[in-house]
């Protein structure tokens, strides 16, 4: 199995890669380029999500798809708390992937927290939101969950893809 760019799947995803920015918990840049990998098959199902979105005038917007195991040490070593930073995580097998929902444009729509927000709020079952935040992130699960997804639950923008969940052959490719 090997890694390869969304983009090579499908170009309509936006990408707003947080740790190729300095826009994350950590304040540091941790990645030198602005893409997400991620297995194939992985890839192959967030194409069928966005194409589902792209009905409702909506895109996915990824946060983050693979994390090599140096960059979760990172993280790990920033916020040790395992309830949100895993020491080992299924992204540095590319198989998760954080995400949210934007319009065609771009314009992120409004969920119940930004990325990583290491609050209750973050939780899928916290529901002292607005009614749109609440109807938001119920969409984003729904489709997520429909085409093979998990979402975590104290992170309402985490999912793994289940079917691979438990896979750790992979390649890279650049």
């Amino acid at each position: 199995m090997e890694l390869i760019d969304i983009r090579e799947v499908n170009k309509n995803i936006k990408l707003d890669i947080r740790y190729a920015t300095k826009n994350n918990f950590t304040n540091e840049k941790l990645y030198s380029k602005h893409i997400c990998l991620l297995r194939k098959e992985v890839c192959l199902a967030l194409d069928k999500v966005q194409k589902e979105l792209e009905k409702q005038n909506l895109s996915l917007i990824i946060w983050d798809g693979y994390r090599p195991h140096m960059v979760q040490k990172i993280l790990f070593s920033k916020f040790s708390d395992t309830n949100y930073v895993a020491k080992n995580s299924n992204h540095a097998k590319g198989v998760s992937v954080d995400v949210s929902l934007c319009d065609k444009k771009g314009k992120e729509l409004k969920m119940p927290t930004d990325f990583d927000d290491f609050s209750e709020k973050a939780g899928t079952k916290f529901t002292n939101l607005t009614k749109e935040k609440i109807l938001n992130r119920n969409l984003l699960s729904s489709v997520m969950k429909k085409h093979g997804f998990l979402q975590n639950k104290l992170e309402w923008w985490h999912f793994d893809f289940v079917p691979l969940v438990n896979s750790t052959n992979f390649n890279i490719n650049i």
